[in-house]
């Protein structure tokens, strides 16, 4: 494992997962409308795990011997709560496709620091990827189709 490029990509983590607080926090203050009612509360759940991802992935950049980051990555705002969402799904992406490149960088896991590392890696990726799956539906990214309007349930017996 080359220690300085794991470091680099992980720094490039937190960065976005720095951003993802800030973008999450300042999202949840400037909903107006009925939308603040049921959104505020998803910024402010979706920063505080933006948050954890941060404390991991600072925790791992010091324990690898490096300097985490004090940087964040681009912060987005806007007032359209569509436009919200769609910033969001952007940073979630984002920070799921730099968790990914570090996670093949240490892909093989040929000590127990790797193996350890890949996990956290992979949990992160998975994170972000439901994440990603509930944006995207309440973006109508993909629309359901209903073939079938009844459903009738046999009885066992």
């Amino acid at each position: 494992m080359d220690t300085q490029k794991v470091i680099q990509g992980l720094n490039t983590s937190l960065a976005l997962e720095y951003a993802s607080v800030i973008q999450y926090y300042q999202h949840s203050y400037l909903l107006q409308g009925t939308e603040r009612e049921y959104l505020e509360s998803y910024f402010r759940s979706g920063g505080k795990k933006s948050l954890e991802h941060a404390e991991r992935l600072g925790e791992k950049i010091a324990a690898l011997g490096g300097l985490p980051t004090v940087e964040p990555g681009v912060i987005r705002q806007a007032a359209d709560v569509q436009e919200m969402l769609s910033q969001a799904l952007q940073l979630e992406r984002e920070a799921q496709t730099a968790h990914h490149d570090v996670l093949l960088l240490v892909v093989e896991g040929k000590s127990p620091e790797e193996t350890a590392l890949r996990v956290m890696l992979e949990e992160m990726v998975e994170s972000e990827q439901r994440d990603i799956d509930e944006l995207e539906m309440l973006l109508a990214k993909k629309r359901l189709k209903v073939t079938t309007k009844e459903v009738r349930l046999k009885k066992s017996g």
